[in-house]
């Protein structure tokens, strides 16, 4: 009676558990965006500027360099502190487009704080990569400008 069991149980189990392939796969598309999302710039001098460089990750690599545009957006502000100011684009120039290396998956631009009117208070902007067809606008970078 236990090989009975034994063998309906495996049959059961070989009838169950098929062979069949799982094919779940979607292509993705590329997606890239900066790292980290958030940086300081401070200490802007008067009628001067400060510059910093920025990290940029793509989620591929690729056997061909790729450039890609950078613009500015609506500062993306932190709900936990306030106030927040949104700085004049006068007072922030940034690289135009990136480019990444073949067979590489980081890029990196250069922002830099120019002090044509900061006040006294910390200002904020914010850049993105732009997307398009083929490629997704990962998480954008806020930039904090302090005087």
């Amino acid at each position: 009676m236990k090989k009975i069991n034994i063998i309906l149980f495996f049959t059961i189990a070989l009838l169950t558990i098929g062979c069949e392939t799982y094919d779940d796969y979607q292509p993705r598309k590329t997606t890239i965006g900066f790292v980290p999302s958030t940086r300081n710039i401070n200490g802007v001098p008067n009628n001067s500027y400060k510059s910093i460089d920025v990290e940029i990750f793509i989620n591929d690599v690729s056997d061909q360099e790729r450039t890609f545009n950078i613009i500015s957006i609506p500062a993306v502000f932190d709900p936990t502190v306030s106030p927040q100011i949104e700085s004049a684009p006068e007072n922030y120039t940034f690289d135009s487009s990136v480019t990444i290396s073949a067979n590489s998956r980081n890029g990196v631009i250069t922002v830099s704080g120019t002090n044509v009117s900061l006040g006294d208070d910390d200002e904020y902007f914010s850049l993105a990569v732009e997307g398009s067809d083929n490629v997704v606008s990962g998480s954008p970078i806020t930039v904090r400008l302090r005087h």
